[in-house]
């Protein structure tokens, strides 16, 4: 399933907006313009559909005509995807009237939520029934991975149920658990196979992706039952040798943080749906233009990818991945995120990816800062 648009109106600095997403969409912007709640609108979503769905909840569906009689039902925020903390601004400030609504467009179709002043959630009139349905967790691969990842330490998280259902954990937190189960799993997108790659198989590949960020490393990850966790270790080729098991304590802090991007980005097939927040932390530029290689890859054969980025990196090498052909000027979106001048409202600005990788526009303040300094260091 693909979503092709989502609209916000009233949800904190989003008073109204739609956004047009691509295979691959790329959400950019200055710090506290919004970002973050775009992608929390689509966790909202997620989070409370499962609730609307349930009829002991009192959701009804006339099957004939396809329109609803719902209860209201009482909004969740706090749960798996999300914790927005103090509801009391989750309202738009500048608004007049306290209705949050959220509306997902798949096709022809269109899901929506509104949301009153005592958060009890309606859905829209004359919806069908399978739109939200596709948002359950049994028929919608929802894959979301938040900026807080897990970091470098002895042992990791074991959960058979989450590995069982192909989750990593929004913090990453059972990618070492899924490495140990699902090694020899073959790739769904097959272009996503590394040139240097013997295999289809899962855990070759996540090494030698994660060689272009750290060269020569190796992984091995094993599960403690008896202790209901699992150990990473790392190793090094050297000549025709080959190191001892390194801790993630004892390699750099980059690798293990950017190891759930990498296999949540591997063990990806058509038909995902990915969102990814700061996939380039504590990598080096060229690591941070590899991942958006792997992005642009999945995201032309099929998984839809919404990335948020502070890294111009990261957007640039999604524009060589475009002009070589990786992926098509069509399947990509940018979009740059700012607040209107003296105001609340964020105003979303969209940006278009030719083939030859140039973009159509540079609003100010668009990862404008290297030319600024270099300005400034000729003193222009």
């Amino acid at each position: 399933m693909k979503i092709d648009s989502v609209k916000v109106k009233k949800f904190k600095s989003l008073k109204d907006v739609d956004i047009k997403l691509n295979n691959l969409t790329l959400i950019t912007g200055v710090n506290s313009s919004g970002k973050s709640s775009f992608i929390q609108s689509l966790l909202f979503f997620k989070q409370n559909v499962n609730n609307i769905l349930f009829t002991d909840l009192g959701a009804k569906l006339d099957k004939k005509s396809g329109n609803k009689d719902f209860s209201k039902i009482i909004a969740n925020f706090k749960d798996k995807y999300l914790d927005l903390g103090d509801t009391s601004l989750l309202f738009n400030q500048e608004a007049l009237s306290k209705e949050i609504i959220f509306e997902i467009n798949c096709k022809e179709e269109k899901a929506k939520i509104t949301m009153n002043s005592k958060f009890e959630m309606t859905c829209n009139e004359g919806f069908k029934h399978e739109t939200l349905d596709m948002f359950r967790d049994n028929k919608f691969n929802f894959n979301y991975l938040n900026t807080d990842r897990v970091p470098p330490k002895n042992t990791f998280d074991f959960s058979q149920k989450d590995v069982d259902s192909s989750s990593i954990g929004i913090n990453g937190e059972y990618t070492a658990h899924y490495l140990a189960e699902n090694r020899h799993q073959n790739l769904k997108v097959e272009s996503l196979k590394h040139s240097n790659s013997q295999t289809l198989q899962l855990l070759e590949n996540t090494e030698k992706w994660l060689s272009e960020i750290s060269s020569g490393v190796s992984i091995s990850a094993t599960i403690d039952i008896s202790t209901q966790s699992v150990k990473l270790a790392y190793q090094y080729e050297y000549g025709d040798n080959t190191t001892s098991n390194y801790s993630p304590l004892n390699v750099g802090f980059g690798l293990t943080y950017v190891l759930p991007v990498i296999v949540l980005i591997l063990k990806s097939k058509p038909g995902d749906f990915i969102i990814i927040e700061n996939p380039e932390s504590h990598l080096h530029p060229a690591g941070q233009s590899k991942i958006a290689e792997m992005c642009a890859i999945a995201a032309n054969n099929g998984v839809q990818i919404i990335v948020e980025t502070h890294s111009d990196h990261f957007l640039n090498g999604v524009r060589v991945a475009t002009k070589n052909g990786v992926i098509t000027p069509d399947k990509s979106q940018i979009y740059f995120f700012e607040k209107e001048e003296n105001g609340l409202e964020t105003i979303p600005h969209p940006i278009n990816i030719d083939k030859y990788g140039n973009l159509d526009d540079y609003p100010e303040s668009f990862f404008d800062e290297w030319d600024n300094n270099l300005d400034r260091l000729l003193d222009l």
